[in-house]
């Protein structure tokens, strides 16, 4: 009941519809309720009692009771039609900017292909309660206690051969309804992780074929579809058990009843026509028995649906904005993290940390995989939120911010790099879509993609495919950088932007980028000495906190983690040119 109510609350804004549907029913049931008695007069007046002056009023009024039903029944086809497309739209839309205010941290824990299923599958499966589903239970309802009423108006006795039968009906019900919703529930479950591994399987296809691995997806997708199938099948046989059952009870009540009537009428008990319009009625209750078991199979499928839909709205947001806001007068970009601590469910990322990058420098973070690099500069814009301590942007902490402006003023090139299925210049002025040709242009330069963006067929207008499929690696990170620089914010972030070029175009982008960077608060993340030595300051971390901090050749004078890494990355070169001759101070220039 209380998803029943929910869905009536999101229907509320469109009741207009509701309520015009609902009417327009009531009145078709209303004309098929009465029909059954006008075939009892015709029977009593005009074939047995020769009045045959009723006739044609009678079929006249039978005739315009089709007509008016045959009218509600498109009205109420109509009406229903709406409520149901406009409230799949409002729980689409409404579900859609609900998952896009989700955090980071909600998506590190949710399947995209379950989510899919939610927005599809489960969807749809209200909209066919709302728009079918209301039409059979209200007119079933209607049918059933209606034609009961009318048949205590006629034969008393009769009727309470239905009331028996009842009781036994409902029992049935009640246990088919407990089963099947928990079978429901389990299939819609399956049915989501069936979604997440046709949706990695599509997405990861090039990774399966590379490592020739179509026999062992196709083997784990087959386990997948035969646990939705055994579940579906689990459903058919707890439909099967209870069903017939229902059928039979609702088939077994025309027979009796109509044997008990026509004893009734040989003995003068009741009307030839009394037992026609009874036998008009006797559908009426037996149909709503028989369509009992169909009509909770699809509730229960609704219900189902709808849950999961909700666990989803109800999850609410994680990060959201403070009552009471606050934001830097002059956004210069002076980053600061005091005593900072973040983790990951138990595990603790980072401890104690703490960072002062002064407006208008540039931070570069090194350190082993998985060590919270990419956590620091995600923190700058609040994706992930720290356990303890402060983020400061020109001393205002970063959760008292507006999300939005604050966001605004950062532009990020991921390690991941995801370009959307549009043009290339769509791509690069994303975060400014209002951006002119010039100025995308100009980031493609800057960004050392304007050269190979010439030589496509459509160049910038090249619709680069999901996902970018069909640039190199190396291509969808230069368009990364180009979308960054167009974003033109106050402080970058370059989460190991240049990993996939090759050192020669790395150089020539970091020569652009000096002028881009120029009075900007820079961060970056790199596993190349070459990405970082010109950083106002490099810091290091391990185990969690900062092990190392100062300039390139400040860190290379200390003999640390940094001068280990950089012996690590240049000792090949470094022996070669040695054998070749070349001083090791020459060397430490190159590196």
């Amino acid at each position: 009941m209380d998803v029943i109510k929910r869905i009536a609350k999101l229907c509320k804004p469109h009741r207009k519809y509701a309520i015009i549907g609902l009417l327009c029913l009531i009145i078709a049931d209303v004309t098929r309720l009465i029909i059954p008695l006008f075939s009892g007069w015709i029977v009593d007046d005009v074939i047995n009692g020769g009045m045959t002056e009723k006739l044609l009023p009678l079929c006249g009024a039978l005739l315009g009771l089709t007509v008016l039903r045959a009218g509600c029944t498109y009205c109420r086809g109509i009406n229903l039609e709406q409520l149901s497309q406009n409230f799949v739209y409002d729980l689409r839309t409404s579900l859609y900017w609900h998952l896009s205010h989700m955090s980071y941290h909600f998506y590190d824990t949710n399947y995209i292909g379950e989510i899919m299923s939610r927005m599809t599958g489960d969807i749809e499966g209200l909209r066919n309660l709302l728009c079918g589903g209301i039409v059979q239970v209200v007119e079933n309802a209607f049918w059933f206690f209606g034609s009961l009423f009318v048949l205590f108006f006629l034969n008393w006795k009769l009727a309470l051969l239905m009331v028996i039968v009842a009781p036994i009906v409902g029992v049935v019900a009640f246990k088919f309804r407990k089963k099947i919703h928990k079978a429901f529930r389990d299939v819609r479950e399956q049915n989501a992780v069936l979604s997440t591994k046709t949706q990695e399987n599509i997405s990861g296809v090039r990774v399966v074929k590379a490592f020739a691995q179509e026999e062992y997806e196709k083997s784990s997708f087959k386990v997948e579809c035969d646990k939705q199938r055994d579940l579906l099948i689990k459903t058919a046989y707890i439909w099967s058990d209870f069903v017939p059952i229902l059928d039979f009870l609702g088939a077994i009540c025309t027979p009796m009843l109509l044997g008990v009537g026509g004893v009734m009428v040989m003995r003068g008990n009741m009307t030839l026509g009394s037992l026609v319009s009874f036998t008009g009625y006797i559908w009426m209750i037996t149909g709503p028995m028989r369509m009992l078991g169909n009509i909770i199979n699809m509730l229960s499928q609704a219900i189902t649906s709808a849950e999961k839909l909700f666990f989803y709205t109800d999850l609410g947001e994680e990060i959201h904005d403070a009552e009471v806001t606050k934001f830097p007068e002059s956004f210069t970009g002076h980053v600061q993290f005091k005593d900072v601590t973040f983790g990951y469910g138990d595990e603790t990322v980072l401890h104690d940390l703490n960072i002062d990058v002064p407006a208008g420098t540039t931070c570069a973070i090194m350190g082993a995989t998985g060590k919270g690099k990419t956590t620091i500069t995600n923190m700058l814009g609040r994706f992930y939120e720290c356990r303890k301590g402060q983020v400061l942007i020109d001393g205002v902490d970063v959760k008292e911010m507006p999300l939005l402006k604050l966001r605004d003023r950062i532009g990020y090139v991921n390690q991941e790099t995801f370009l959307f299925s549009e043009s290339i210049e769509n791509n690069i002025r994303f975060g400014r879509p209002n951006a002119d040709f010039e100025k995308v242009q100009a980031a493609a330069r800057a960004a050392e993609a304007e050269e190979f963006i010439l030589d496509m067929p459509q160049q910038y207008d090249t619709i680069v495919g999901e996902r970018g499929v069909g640039l190199s690696g190396g291509q969808k990170q230069r368009i990364a950088i180009a979308r960054a620089i167009c974003y033109d914010p106050a402080i970058l972030v370059f989460d190991d932007s240049t990993s996939a070029v090759d050192m020669e175009t790395e150089h020539e982008i970091q020569g652009h980028l000096k002028n881009i960077m120029k009075d900007r608060t820079t961060f970056i993340i790199a596993h190349r000495i070459s990405s970082v030595r010109s950083a106002d300051q490099i810091i290091v971390l391990a185990d969690g906190t900062v092990a190392e901090r100062g300039t390139h050749e400040e860190l290379l004078a200390k003999k640390g983690l940094y001068y280990n890494m950089y012996q690590d990355q240049y000792k090949d070169f470094a022996n070669i040119t040695a054998r070749k001759g070349i001083a090791t101070e020459a060397v430490k220039e190159v590196g």
